[in-house]
């Protein structure tokens, strides 16, 4: 009887250990690329561990319903193998009935590392099918180094998709949610891998990227984060620094909402990565409800920023965003949508289409600064090529200490070569832009002091459909003063809707079609008879300080003729009509203004020189031309356009040049001939 006890109890023991051991026994299948089961696993790890050390096929490793963890040893380690290709992948993925599995560790490691591997797929969706995450990885530690995931030390050609991804603390310490991480010694980097359409919640930083420096290091190259919600994020939603080059960020939604009351500086997307001559393209990406829980005085919320960084020969391109910024943000020092600052390094920046939103109320502030933008640029290095076009920036943001300035844009430096034109600005306190250092209440002061910029901007005000979805609403929709013109390269809006070829909309959201008006122009250029060019056709307002309406470049047919579209001309309204080329003289509408009836304007400046104010045009068989010979555009053709064709001449210079008066390529005797005999009958603008 004392033996039989001693068996019974053996054998509990027994069917304990075992059950504790094997209690996830055959809860992970792997199976070969068509769905076939291969073998039956404790955990994702063994199944991977199993796949051959050099694969010839591709494989899935299904996440079965009675998997709960219990058997996997943290961090899941996903490391090397060889053969991997586009073909032979490894998927790892809930299995078709496993909805809502949860995969979480409390480990200062990670959760699920990808560690130098190619061509692995991180699928949360049940069986690879669906539009939503569904897979949870959850990491519950709070160390800097408890990822949730991280992609590194070479990891390529990898995919985290549908994934729902948690981090335990958003706060002034701990770890990025998901990391693309430094690759020390494996040449080539993490690099080539995507992380799309995931749910990323909690994180001091919610996506890192992150590349090792130097003479060991190699960079993050060729990533691309796209589709993602992210939230809860403590310092910043999107983090790329180190050395990460030729990444994209596209289409995310980042809710700012909860950042993290220990920290001053939350951004959404902030760029502080050193490389050089790498391409970042920010685009079409929603920052919304972004409400930093901070009472600090030193407080400074971020859209997009930059920050020591870009490198030399980089460029930043920033497209067709939307950045809602409403809240009050407690003692906020400074709240900008968009800001680049930071680096004494050569490159270029685009701002193209964005639409920016700041609101709420100021408390505190410094006199005299500016404490709310839509954009601020601050870099004043002379080599940094700045472009800013097509953007809407509104700020109804008000309070604060006296003196403080809401303002819709501030170009606080002038240096580098800049292309800034075709915004709309606006602040509900009155001042809507600032140029280095002076704060202007007027567009029309504005473009009075900064010279050759902003000619086509507007201030105003814009409908948007809400406060955190800014798409145009209201009288906004075929408003002209939001009409803009085409960027190369950019087709598409923030939806992908089709942008107009001709007159798209400022900012990201391309609406309802303008309603055009045409003049039907006739011009004919002194020296180019019967060679035609390019010249740029504006409308002025028939009354001082005769202000422009709208401005449009087009071709002149070998006739000189040209159907010139605006958007902004208003039929029964009187304009001047102004035409301008690269190497003629400004040449104005006769006195008094032309009237656009049922949409069209027919205007002939060759028909007689009374067409042209002051009769200022030279006949040229028979036809009234504009004279030729302003090279230097200063209005007025003198000894210093001759000097510069004289210049031209002496070295041979050939090809399209404002010194070639008579458009055959190149510039001679003749050229100078015109300029000289135009010179001499002191021949100058002409104008109300």
């Amino acid at each position: 009887m004392k033996n039989l006890f001693k068996f019974l109890l053996f054998a509990v023991f027994c069917i304990t250990v075992n059950n504790s051991v094997f209690a996830q026994a055959n809860s992970v299948e792997l199976q070969d690329g068509g769905g076939n089961l291969i073998s039956s696993h404790s955990s994702i790890e063994e199944a991977y561990d199993s796949i051959p050390a050099v694969i010839t096929q591709a494989y899935i490793i299904e996440i079965l319903a009675a998997y709960d963890g219990t058997s996997e040893v943290f961090p899941i380690d996903l490391t090397s193998k060889s053969g991997h290709s586009a073909v032979n992948t490894i998927t790892v993925r809930p299995d078709a009935g496993n909805s809502g599995e949860v995969i979480t560790s409390a480990n200062g490691s990670g959760t699920i590392n990808i560690h130098r591997t190619d061509y692995l797929i991180l699928d949360g969706r049940p069986g690879g099918v669906g539009t939503v995450p569904d897979l949870e990885v959850r990491n519950t530690a709070t160390s800097s180094n408890a990822f949730a995931i991280i992609l590194d030390s070479g990891a390529t050609f990898c995919v985290v998709k549908y994934v729902k991804s948690y981090a335990n603390t958003n706060g002034t310490t701990g770890a990025r949610n998901i990391e693309i991480g430094p690759s020390p010694n494996i040449p080539g980097g993490t690099s080539n891998n995507l992380i799309d359409h995931c749910y990323v919640n909690g994180g001091r930083t919610a996506i890192g990227s992150d590349g090792s420096s130097a003479p060991s290091g190699n960079a993050t190259m060729n990533n691309v984060i796209s589709n993602c919600t992210i939230e809860n994020f403590g310092f910043v939603a999107v983090w790329l620094l180190g050395l990460t080059g030729n990444i994209d960020v596209i289409n995310n939604t980042i809710n700012g909402t909860g950042t993290h009351s220990g920290l001053a500086n939350p951004t959404g997307i902030n760029i502080q990565s050193s490389f050089d001559g790498y391409i970042i393209n920010i685009k079409r990406n929603k920052i919304t409800n972004f409400i930093a829980l901070s009472t600090s005085t030193s407080l400074a919320p971020r859209g997009i920023a930059t920050i020591t960084a870009p490198g030399t020969g980089s460029v930043l391109n920033i497209e067709n965003n939307f950045i809602a910024m409403t809240a009050d943000n407690n003692n906020a020092a400074t709240t900008y949508g968009i800001y680049t600052t930071g680096t004494s390094e050569s490159y270029t920046c685009n701002i193209y289409y964005n639409t920016i939103l700041i609101g709420g109320v100021q408390t505190g502030g410094l006199a005299g600064r500016i404490v709310s933008a839509g954009i601020v640029k601050q870099s004043t290095v002379a080599g940094v090529v700045y472009n800013q076009r097509n953007n809407i920036c509104i700020n109804t943001r008000t309070g604060g200490n006296a003196g403080v300035i809401h303002a819709g844009v501030g170009i606080n430096g002038d240096a580098g070569i800049l292309d800034i034109d075709y915004n709309c600005y606006y602040s509900a306190t009155g001042t809507p832009a600032s140029w280095d250092s002076t704060n202007y209440a007027t567009l029309q002061d504005y473009q009075n002091a900064i010279g050759d910029y902003e000619n086509n901007s507007r201030v105003k005000n814009v409908t948007f459909i809400s406060g955190s979805d800014l798409h145009l609403d209201g009288s906004s929709v075929q408003d002209p003063d939001l009409s803009a013109r085409p960027i190369a390269g950019i087709t598409e809006d923030i939806d992908g809707d089709t942008r107009s070829a001709g007159f798209p909309y400022k900012g990201a959201d391309e609406s309802t079609a303008f309603n055009l008006k045409t003049l039907n122009l006739t011009v004919n250029l002194e020296a180019c008879s019967p060679v035609q060019d390019t010249v740029v056709v504006s409308l002025r307002s028939s009354t001082a300080p005769y202000g422009l309406i709208e401005m449009t470049k087009v071709y002149l047919s070998n006739t000189g003729t040209a159907a010139v579209s605006f958007a902004k001309a208003v039929d029964g309204i009187n304009y001047y009509v102004v035409v301008n080329h690269r190497n003629s003289i400004e040449t104005w509408s006769k006195n008094g203004g032309e009237v656009f009836a049922a949409g069209v304007l027919n205007y002939d400046f060759t028909s007689a020189s009374s067409q042209a104010y002051g009769n200022n045009m030279v006949i040229v068989g028979i036809e009234w031309s504009n004279y030729t010979g302003d090279v230097n555009q200063e209005g007025v053709v003198d000894v210093g356009d001759l000097s510069l064709i004289d210049n031209d001449a002496n070295i041979f210079a050939t090809g399209y040049v404002n010194t070639d008066l008579n458009c055959d390529n190149v510039v001679d005797l003749a050229d100078a001939s015109f300029a000289d005999n135009n010179a001499t009958n002191f021949v100058s603008v002409s104008k109300p």
